[in-house]
């Protein structure tokens, strides 16, 4: 028996860093390093807490969790449409933002089992007339160890609205093709001097994965998007997952700043557009863990920490088996955890910017403590 479906629940998110997700690692390890008792007899009441938890924090959108085979709890709270009058469900989807650096990963991974990229290959190979080309590898973008000026973020800030509008904002528009705001996204990027040299440490960037996007392309000869769906979204069932939206797509609300031109076509990429629901995260976590899309070898090199907790588009934590990132674009917040046996599983996506996850994730936390006895 598992707590019943809920109605109220909600979501939050924030910015996609690693500062973040260790916190929220952290946090489900001291939830979930118990030994997991049975949680038959408390079904009701925890259902009852949970619910209050969710209502109390006003968190709008969806939630997973799963402990084990105790627990397993799911809720959705809030309007995808309010024009429509259409609520949140576990079938609505949400803008991913940094949880798409990890398929980004997995397909860099797909091509280096194939032969066809090394990590070792510094970035000149794909960007020759880029002046710091032979200093960055490829397990440096992974790594975010490049030193690259992030294009979104202001380097090194963990303020969520902490954005490069004035540098790149008008550089691209809602009008231009993808392949336009693509080509200001990357020559903005390639123009930039670096923060520090290659290797020296971790600092987070979107940078480094957009130029991971094209190099995919580069050795595939296929678009990012085209990659991505044939090579890991199909063979992993994830059929409401992409980077077009849909009428399952929830509108984003609550947000006071004009984030909007991180949305515009081509802005974010192979960094930031993927959207997606829980039903296919939980097929994406499945896919990993079974090693349907790469080797048991390569995603323990992914999930391995370098600098910084970050692995390969994942923040690891190095006293536990907990894998996690988070994400956050212009009113959309998501959040993914999970342990590699599957046993624990949390998942929240949200379209109100004001929800959060890492204080939903706390009293999460705290409610559950007294049932583990």
């Amino acid at each position: 028996k598992i707590p019943r479906r809920l109605n109220p629940l909600i979501v939050n998110i924030h910015q996609g860093c690693a500062d973040i997700g260790k916190h929220i690692a952290n946090i489900l390890k001291n939830l979930l390093s118990v030994a997991v008792p049975p949680f038959a007899d408390n079904c009701s009441d925890i259902s009852e807490n949970l619910d209050a938890i969710i209502t109390d924090n006003k968190f709008r959108g969806t939630v997973y969790v799963k402990i084990g085979n105790a627990l397993e709890y799911i809720g959705t709270n809030g309007f995808s449409d309010k024009d429509r009058h259409t609520k949140n469900s576990t079938d609505t989807c949400f803008r991913i933002a940094s949880l798409t650096k990890q398929f980004t990963a997995v397909a860099v991974m797909q091509l280096v089992e194939d032969g066809k990229l090394s990590l070792d290959d510094t970035i000149d190979k794909y960007f020759p007339s880029y002046k710091y080309g032979k200093k960055i590898t490829v397990k440096n973008l992974l790594t975010m160890t490049a030193g690259i000026k992030d294009y979104i973020n202001k380097d090194g800030d963990t303020n969520t609205y902490a954005y490069n509008e004035s540098q790149l904002e008008y550089k691209v528009s809602a009008e231009n093709s993808a392949k336009k705001n693509k080509k200001a996204v990357m020559d903005w990027i390639l123009d930039q001097e670096l923060n520090f040299e290659p290797d020296e440490k971790y600092m987070y960037s979107n940078s480094a994965y957009f130029l991971l996007g094209d190099i995919i392309e580069q050795v595939s000869k296929t678009s990012y998007e085209k990659y991505i769906k044939e090579n890991i979204l199909k063979p992993s069932g994830m059929m409401n997952t992409g980077f077009e939206g849909t009428d399952k797509l929830a509108v984003g609300y609550q947000d006071i700043y004009d984030n909007a031109w991180t949305l515009y076509p081509g802005v974010g990429y192979s960094a930031t557009s993927l959207i997606s629901n829980v039903p296919d995260l939980l097929k994406w976590v499945d896919a990993l863990c079974t090693n349907k899309l790469i080797s048991e070898k390569s995603f323990k090199e992914m999930t391995t920490p370098y600098k910084g907790n970050y692995g390969y588009g994942f923040v690891v934590s190095k006293d536990s088996n907990m894998i996690s990132h988070t994400g956050k674009i212009d009113k959309y917040n998501a959040a993914l955890a999970f342990t590699k046996d599957e046993n624990q599983i949390y998942i929240a996506l949200s379209n109100y910017s004001n929800s959060s996850p890492i204080n939903l994730f706390n009293n999460i936390q705290k409610t559950l403590a007294p049932f583990y006895g």
